[in-house]
């Protein structure tokens, strides 16, 4: 089971090769909604009603079904976004679909699942695990997005005010992640 982590998404994103199946998950919100947007917009805007859909963990996953099985409308790919679905305690016929819908999801359809609020174990839970190697059948991945460490912290505002024409030190990085 590979998961894989920000910089492998980042060069991915950057390729333009996008994957068919992405499930966003880990403890860091703002990395999470960051990277969903970034795929999400590289394929169809939010305003786009046939090559954008977006459904709630409380929706009916047959919808989400029909929805990734139809083709794009007058545009290359289509975007299905799933988020908070429940997987944990839904039937186990639900359960079969999802990983059905994972495993053949069409080529130029891009399913992205991430999660806010429902656990994700990717060490111990067993019907994770099986998502995760259904994403993977596909050719998707899992994408495992935790907060970023305090020198990977410091490291990008350096390397932000470097972009900007300006010098940071690493003290001042410091004191500003310790603020």
């Amino acid at each position: 089971m590979a998961i894989i982590y920000e910089d492998a998404l980042k060069k991915n994103i950057a390729s333009g090769n996008l994957l068919p199946v992405y499930i966003l998950f880990g403890e860091d919100a703002f990395l999470k909604t960051t990277y969903l947007n970034k795929i999400s917009r590289s394929i169809a805007e939010p305003d786009d009603v046939f090559n954008y859909c977006k459904f709630t963990g409380s929706c009916d996953l047959q919808a989400v079904y029909d929805a990734a099985m139809q083709l794009p409308f007058m545009s290359e790919r289509k975007c299905i976004i799933l988020n908070d679905y429940n997987f944990l305690d839904c039937s186990k016929a639900d359960f079969e679909r999802l990983t059905e819908l994972l495993q053949e999801i069409p080529p130029e359809v891009t399913l992205i699942m991430y999660f806010d609020s429902v656990e994700t174990d990717h060490k111990k839970g067993a019907k994770f695990k099986k998502l995760i190697s259904c994403a993977e059948k596909s050719g998707g991945a899992a994408v495992l997005l935790n907060h970023r460490s305090r020198g990977e912290l410091v490291k990008m505002l350096c390397d932000g005010a470097a972009k900007r024409k300006c010098r940071m030190d690493s003290v001042v990085g410091n004191y500003l992640v310790e603020t």
